[in-house]
């Protein structure tokens, strides 16, 4: 059997399960915000399927959603986030603001997160930056990245990311652990944003071949989704 559910119930409905597995509210709300961007984006990996990940992740205590994210700067240019074995979302979101100030400032700047959740698609942050007027590449070490520019509807997938320059540059890119297991140690996935003030690249950044292979952004108004799954989010 199939549900259908708009992206209002569903994030209603991560919400409400991420409070009652012991998330704060607004670590709630960020995981909430970033499982429906992907749903509606079409990525059950980092939507659904991913909350339910996280939700027994918490329950096994390899996931601490009440850790509090740190900010490094440790070079000009470039910072560290550490979200303290926290939800990526989370730690994310609550670094939007110094972030985007330090990219209008410097050009450009490059963050690292580290010690997190799988960090999926970071389609949130990616579109938070890009609707302050920044151009930002996120991805994590393996698959697609994300592409964002306020010139774009919306944050695109970049099938091809430059993860290769940032493993000659720091080769420690790990995989974290097994995504679904009670046994194995805490969570410790890493992510990439790149962020570049986009007045300050002109054209040549639209120019740039990167553009060219993003596809476009896409959003679904509801989300078909098994009872099984359903079922099994709710009694995680």
């Amino acid at each position: 059997m199939t549900e259908f559910l708009s992206l209002t119930d569903l994030r209603a409905l991560a919400r409400d399960c991420l409070t009652r597995a012991g998330a704060p509210e607004h670590v709630a709300r960020a995981v909430a915000a970033e499982v429906t961007a992907a749903e509606a984006a079409g990525e059950r990996a980092n939507g659904i399927e991913a909350l339910l990940r996280d939700i027994r992740l918490m329950r096994y205590g390899r996931l601490i959603a009440t850790t509090e994210a740190q900010m490094i700067r440790a070079r000009p240019g470039f910072v560290r986030l550490d979200a303290g074995h926290g939800f990526a979302a989370a730690a994310l979101s609550e670094a939007i603001s110094d972030l985007a100030g330090l990219a209008r400032a410097q050009g450009i700047t490059a963050l690292r997160l580290e010690h997190s959740s799988d960090p999926g698609g970071m389609i949130c942050a990616s579109a938070a930056l890009a609707e302050r007027g920044l151009a930002v590449l996120a991805f994590g070490p393996d698959g697609p990245g994300r592409f964002g520019h306020p010139d774009l509807s919306g944050p695109a997938l970049l099938p091809t990311p430059p993860r290769s320059a940032l493993n000659l540059l720091f080769p420690d890119m790990g995989h974290g652990q097994p995504a679904d297991s009670p046994i194995g140690g805490l969570v410790g996935h890493i992510g990439w944003l790149v962020v570049l003030d986009a007045a300050l690249a002109g054209d040549h950044f639209a120019a740039a071949a990167i553009w060219d292979s993003a596809a476009p952004a896409k959003t679904a108004a509801a989300i078909a989704c098994s009872a099984e799954l359903l079922e099994q989010i709710v009694s995680a």
